[in-house]
């Protein structure tokens, strides 16, 4: 099993809006600059890379997800996307291998990508019932 390349992507945009201060609009920083340690992980030569809120939020939820079905999951990208500790600074601390925390990222990865497919078509069985009981309401 491999990391999946978009869910990476998206977990390092929700890493950026949680450093952030857990979004506080339009990708702007809830707390000052000065006072956070995580803040260059947001910037590229001095300059602000954008969050979207809207797809970081989606993934908060998806990872909250895990914290009581997988919480070993929920751990690891803690302390890969949040605390920005590396592979191996993980594995010392969780006591795993490092090949270990490679292995719970690629299963936090696709249970991430599970939750995400599976929202979807909540939603759109939602909007298809919607839109059918708007249609027999008309007829």
């Amino acid at each position: 099993m491999a990391r999946i390349e978009h869910i990476k992507r998206r977990l390092e945009n929700w890493a950026m809006w949680k450093a952030r201060g857990d979004g506080g609009g339009l990708g702007y920083a809830t707390r000052s600059v000065l006072l956070s340690d995580t803040w260059s992980r947001g910037s590229y030569n001095g300059m602000v890379i954008p969050v979207l809120e809207a797809d970081a939020q989606e993934i908060d939820a998806a990872v909250q997800s895990l914290r009581l079905s997988q919480h070993h999951l929920f751990l690891v990208l803690g302390c890969i996307y949040l605390r920005d500790l590396g592979i191996k600074e993980t594995a010392r601390q969780m006591q795993r291998a490092e090949s270990t925390v490679k292995a719970n990222l690629e299963h936090a990865d696709h249970a991430i990508d599970r939750w995400v497919v599976e929202r979807m078509e909540r939603l759109d069985r939602c909007r298809a019932q919607a839109q059918a009981a708007k249609l027999s309401s008309t007829t």
